[in-house]
This record gives structure tokens, sequence and C-alpha cells, in this order.
């Protein structure tokens, strides 16, 4: 059952820039058109917080007096939402925790570069909360609807920003990933989620999940415009230990050389008893075909070697070097899941710790021989997609399930396109994920943009 509301607009980057440079929209208008829908069902659960109404006003006709100088902001009049672990200045950050809370004395650098760029900002959204979680429910803010079916789960940690571009409420929306939270919500609402390699955006200003390996995300309609936003944003950060600038740098851009895609052995792939979903991914592959040639394939078990690390092993005790503390002072606060696995990661030791570490080194070593045959690596974004039911009824399978092919992304420094390509037969969206190495961004993009033109046409 879907539950959109008939005024949604185009706030597609592509869009509005055409409207801006030929005044038939200012951002005022844009401004009050969103602000008219804040309301609407399609909405629900999806904000912890808006933008105060002056203040959006005020940005707002700043930003129509200066549409002379559009050329020179590249997200001039974007509208965008951040997701409630994001700060923004002035504004309370709850992490979808309201004893958490706090008022934020500035914005992550995400954030204020595309301040700086010309975007309007319009709020905080849902989140499962402190980002632990893959299925979009662990919040008492209640859970975002998925505007596709509202019997299904829009998908985490990043739901309220993956509805609130689905939604059309927003041009793009950052999100964060550190197991899959940057990506799943694309898969959910037939969006695009394009999750950076941890570095290449500054991480200061998040609540940080697992400090090393988290990243700002983000959700836009098609993976051209999320590239707009990433070129915006993408800037080095001296006072951001963990930045690339301060390590190894990224490959060179491929120019126009042509990609070499690979795809999981079939008889590594899982679909966890959901025929509909091994159906879709076999067309998929046909398509991707059609349009590359048949692609390699390559032994997926390498990547997901590493993916007990993020749920069952010592990279959950990162959760516990951020917010646990917190959690034994406030325990009642807590999501009961959410608390569990955060505490539950004091079994490890300093040994396990160094353990993972060497298993992570050890497989990106490994990964070098299949990046020698492929530049590209497509998989499902999602193997099955849940109800809120099914997670109602088993908190945590499907939460894992959910995180099959995206566990491994961040501790192997992959970036990672998220991008649709049909539905199932309950009308919810689902895709597929390129992952790739840092540097060739560009023709992913476009490619991902290429692979998804057919669902573009089914979704005017």
């Amino acid at each position: 059952m879907s539950t959109g509301s008939k005024k949604n607009m185009d706030y597609s980057i592509s869009f509005l820039n055409s409207e801006y440079r030929a005044g038939r929209l200012s951002p005022s208008q844009v401004l009050e058109q969103i602000l008219e829908r804040l309301t609407d069902e399609d909405q629900s659960n999806v904000w912890i917080s808006t933008v105060d109404k002056v203040k959006a006003r005020e940005r707002a006709a700043l930003l129509d007096s200066l549409i002379d100088g559009i050329d020179s902001l590249p997200l001039y009049g974007l509208p965008f939402s951040v997701k409630d672990n994001i700060d923004v200045e002035g504004e309370p950050t709850t992490a979808a925790c309201p004893e958490f809370e706090y008022m934020a004395s500035s914005s992550a650098v995400v954030v204020q570069l595309a301040i700086d760029a010309g975007a309007l900002y319009i709020g905080k959204t849902n989140l499962d909360q402190f980002a632990t979680g893959l299925v979009g429910v662990r919040s008492p803010y209640g859970i975002p609807r998925n505007p596709h079916n509202e019997k299904y789960i829009p998908g985490g940690s990043s739901a309220g920003a993956g509805v609130s571009v689905s939604t059309g409420m927003v041009s793009f929306a950052f999100g964060t990933d550190t197991g899959g939270s940057g990506r799943i919500p694309a898969s959910y609402n037939g969006i695009v989620g394009m999750k950076p390699a941890p570095g290449q955006l500054s991480r200061r200003g998040l609540v940080y999940a697992c400090r090393s390996i988290d990243t700002p995300t983000i959700f836009a309609n098609t993976a051209s415009d999320s590239m707009e936003v990433f070129n915006s944003v993408a800037k080095p950060d001296e006072l951001d230990p963990f930045c690339i600038a301060h390590g190894e740098k990224v490959a060179a851009d491929m120019a126009s050389a042509a990609l070499r895609l690979g795809v999981p052995e079939t008889k590594q792939l899982k679909f966890f008893d959901n025929a509909e979903t091994e159906v879709l991914f076999d067309g998929a592959v046909a398509h991707l075909t059609d349009i590359l040639g048949k692609p390699a394939t390559v032994d997926f078990d390498v990547l997901t070697q590493l993916n007990d690390l993020m749920f069952f092993g010592s990279l959950l005790a990162e959760r516990d070097v951020s917010v646990g503390q917190f959690v034994d002072k406030n325990p009642d606060a807590c999501d009961r899941v959410v608390n569990q696995l955060i505490t539950g990661s004091r079994q490890f030791t300093a040994a396990d710790a160094y353990a993972g570490i060497y298993k992570i080194a050890d497989t990106k070593v490994q990964m070098e021989s299949i990046w020698k045959d492929i530049d590209v690596l497509m998989v499902p974004t999602v193997g099955s997609v849940y109800t809120i039911d099914d997670i109602e009824a088993d908190p945590l399978q499907p939460n894992f399930n959910n995180g099959y092919y995206t566990n491994f992304a961040n501790p192997l420094g992959l970036v990672a396109i998220a991008t649709p390509y049909a539905k199932i037969v309950d009308g919810v969206p689902w895709g597929v994920t390129f992952l790739f190495k840092p540097g060739i961004e560009s023709e992913v993009a476009s490619l991902a943009d290429t692979f998804s033109a057919v669902w573009y046409a089914q979704s005017i």
C-alpha cells in the first residue's frame, strides 16, 4: 500500500537548477512548498526536529538574492535533511535518544560545506538509535513510513533520511554508514545511496558509531545527483585524524577506460529464502550484461569473512567507546536491542581487537587479487526485504541478513553506490550496489544511472 503524497515535488538537482536559472522557481518558493508538507501523512515519524521557520525563510530570501551567483554555488537552493547523529549549528542532536540530546555549537564539516555551497537546511531525521541497526525501527520517535508499502521497514539506520528523499521532500540527505546504513534505506526506498570510503568525507561533527570506519553518506534521486553533493563536500579536513588526506591518497580517475565488472559466485549468493529477490538479481545481472558484457565471477567469501566482526566481533566495541558511558548511566533511555549490542561488546579483549585488525589487513591483501581482474563488484543491496512484523518477531536475524552484502565495505575502505532496479510484488523497491576502490566515483555513478534508467522510466 503506497502512502506517498500527491503533492510530491521534483526536487532533483537537475530540475531545480533548471527552474532556478529560468526564474520559474526561487528557493523561497521551494521552502514554502516543503513547510506546507511537513505534516503530511507520509512524513509520519520521519523528522525528529525541523528548522525554525523564521530562520529558514531568512536563509531562503538570502539565496533568492544570490541567484546571479548560482554558478559559484553548486548546491544553490537545494533543500536537504540531516540524520540526527550529525550536528547542525543551533539545532539539537539526539541520535534518536531524547536523554542524550545536546545543542550543537557548530555544524558537522559536511553540513557546513553544503550550506556554504548554497544548500537549504530543512531538518533532522529519525534513525535507529545511536546508528545501531539496519532496520529503521529502533527509535523512540517511531518508525518512518516506507512510502511504497507501510507494512515494510524503511531500512536503517538512516531511515528518516532515506524517506525524506523518497517522498520528495528534499533534494538530498546526509546519513551515516558503518555497516550499511547509507545503503540499506536506499534499497527499501527506491533511491540512490552513495557511501564514500571512510575518510573521503570529514567525520567531525558526527556522533560516532565506530569512529575508525564511519562515514557520512549521501542519499539522492540519482547517482549523478549524489556526485554533485559529494564533489561539493569532499574536502580535506586537517582536524580529522582519520581523513584520507592524512594517509594514503585515492587512485587517479580512470578517464574513459571501460569498467570491468564482477559479481559473486552463484553459490555464495544469499537471498534468505526469498525467491522473488533471487529472480530480481538474476535479471539485474542480465541487464548489466547487456550494458557492459558478461561480468566476471569473484570469490565473495573473501569479503564476507569480515561480516561477523561488525555485530559479533571486536568492531562492536567501538560503539561502547562512543556511547557506552552514557548507556551505563542511562540504561532505561536506550532501546533494549541497542543496549544489548553496545554493552555486549565488553566480552571482547584487546587481543580480540588486534585479531580483528589483522583479519582486516589480511583481507585487503586477498582482495588485491580480485581487483586485478575487476574494477567494480555488483551485489544485491539486500538479499531479502522485511516487514515490520518480521522485525518484531525476530529483532536480530533480519538485521544481520540485511548486512550480508554491506558489512565488509567500510573495514575494507571501499566506496559503494546503491541504486534501484525493480520492485517486489508488494511494491517495495529493491536494488543493487556497486562496490569499488576510491578514484572512479564519477565513472561508476554514470554506470549506476545507466543501469537504473529502467527504474527511472517506470517512476515518472
